[in-house]
């Protein structure tokens, strides 16, 4: 699919749900959920939340540190997933037995009151048929639960291996079109994580979360599965600028998206920010100003 060119804008209401990825405290009671019904995010559209309660451990079961209840997730107007995540090397998802621990893992978290599962391994590859596997056995043990995922950011795999061979290079953590559709089927929301690009010019970045905006929304334009840009609001990562990269320059980049002729506004959600625990006072008020537009 032929994306990555420039398209014409018109102006469109932005959309309006922003969704945060929480520290594990949030998880094990260190921390209140009530917490965030104050302060700044009072101000702000908060649709949508993913709490650390992982990483799995190797077999799939869950750290042995989660202590909330129903009673402290309750949030009016929310939606509370359990973010739950492996590097995908450190996990044998081809291991039935360590994907029925995850599937039990899950059926803990829900029984304990979370709304979803927010499922974040990384990377997922094309041939990665575990993956899916799993994705497919999660919504079969949990039809009616919401299920969100986060993913590498999307490529077209032609034009991805066609510059990884030119210049004798391997490329191989992204998502592409083809990785997009299989997941479908079995999600209620994607998260697409614009992130750790490298890219020195923050007008190179908004490019790349429009692309991102424009590319996911036209695949997912006859689902009924939500989109969420993930942009980030940390200081220090690999591959990673945060004069380039941050809350503003991805904003930017979103509303160029959502404006963009080409995307399909209908599947476009919000914004999801990695993380909640690194908005800096600047970034609070840029997104409230964001918001208020």
């Amino acid at each position: 699919i032929g994306y990555f060119v420039l398209g014409f804008h018109h102006e469109q209401p932005l959309p309006s749900r922003l969704s945060f990825w929480l520290e594990h405290a949030f998880s094990t009671g260190e921390k209140s959920l009530s917490e965030l019904n104050v302060g700044h995010p009072a101000e702000l559209p908060i649709s949508d939340l993913y709490i650390h309660t992982g990483p799995f451990n190797p077999d799939g079961t869950l750290p042995g540190d989660f202590a909330l209840s129903n009673s402290d997730l309750r949030l009016d107007g929310k939606t509370v997933y359990a973010w739950l995540g492996q590097i995908r090397s450190k996990i044998n998802l081809e291991d039935a037995e360590v994907r029925k621990n995850i599937l039990a893992s899950a059926g803990i978290l829900l029984d304990a009151g979370f709304d979803g599962i927010h499922l974040d391994i990384e990377p997922v590859q094309r041939d990665d048929e575990a993956f899916f596997t799993l994705l497919e056995e999660l919504r079969s043990a949990y039809p009616s639960t919401k299920i969100s995922v986060a993913m590498d950011e999307w490529q077209p795999h032609g034009l991805s291996q066609w510059i990884a061979n030119y210049y004798d290079v391997s490329i191989e953590s992204y998502w592409s079109t083809e990785q997009v559709e299989r997941v479908l089927p079995y999600i209620d929301q994607l998260v697409v994580m614009t992130y750790d690009t490298g890219f020195k010019d923050p007008r190179l970045y908004e490019w790349w979360v429009e692309q991102q905006t424009v590319a996911l929304s036209s695949i997912l334009e006859d689902s009924s599965v939500e989109l969420f840009i993930g942009l980030p609001s940390y200081s220090q990562g690999s591959q990673f600028d945060p004069t380039v990269e941050n809350v503003s320059t991805g904003l930017a980049g979103f509303k160029d998206g959502v404006d963009n002729v080409r995307s399909a506004v209908q599947s476009i959600e919000g914004v999801a920010i990695y993380s909640y625990w690194e908005m800096s006072e600047e970034e609070w008020e840029i997104l409230k100003a964001f918001y208020k537009e």
